[in-house]
C-alpha cells in the first residue's frame, strides 16, 4: 500500500500546483476539493488501469512507456490512425477510454487503497483543469518499484 500511496500523494501534489490549489484546501468538505479529489483519483486510476494494460500488452522489445501504453489502447479499441490518437488532448482521450477506468480494469490491491480513502462518490467536470497533471513519466518510475 506505501507505493499506491506514494504514486496518490505524488498526483495530489502535481495536480495541486499546476491548478494553483493550496493543498491544505483538500480537507474542506465542499465542491471545489471533492472536484480536485476528483482529479487525483482520474489520474490515479489511469495509471494503474495503464500499468495492468502494460502487463499483458507490453513486449520487452515495446514495453508502452509512459503515453504510449495509452496511445496503444486507444489505438487497439478503435483503429484509429497513430497520428489522430497523439493529436488528441488528455481529457479527449480519457473520453474515448472511459469504459477502461473502472476496478475491472485495476489490480485489486490499487483498487483497495483508493477505495479505503473514502473519497466522494459523485462526479465533477474536470475539462478545466491543466493537460500537464498526467505526467507518465514521472509516474513511471513508481512502477518500476511496484514490479519488482
Amino acid at each position: 500500500m506505501n507505493n499506491y500511496s506514494g504514486l496518490l500523494q505524488v498526483i495530489k501534489l502535481r495536480v495541486c500546483k499546476n491548478n494553483r490549489i493550496a493543498e491544505n484546501t483538500l480537507n474542506n468538505k465542499d465542491d471545489q476539493a471533492y472536484a480536485v479529489w476528483h482529479r487525483i483519483a482520474q489520474i490515479y486510476t489511469l495509471e494503474c488501469v495503464l500499468h495492468e494494460y502494460r502487463k499483458t500488452n507490453a513486449t520487452r522489445f515495446v514495453p508502452l512507456e509512459n503515453e504510449k501504453a495509452l496511445h496503444h489502447m486507444i489505438l487497439s479499441k478503435t483503429n484509429w490512425i497513430l497520428s489522430e490518437i497523439k493529436s488528441l488532448s488528455f481529457n479527449e482521450c480519457i473520453f474515448v477510454i472511459a469504459d477502461k477506468l473502472t476496478k475491472e480494469h485495476m489490480s485489486p490491491e490499487a483498487f483497495q487503497y483508493i477505495d479505503s480513502l473514502g473519497l466522494p462518490a459523485c462526479s465533477y467536470p474536470l475539462d478545466d483543469f491543466s493537460e500537464a497533471d498526467w505526467a507518465p513519466g514521472e509516474n513511471a518510475a513508481f512502477f518500476k518499484t511496484l514490479v519488482a
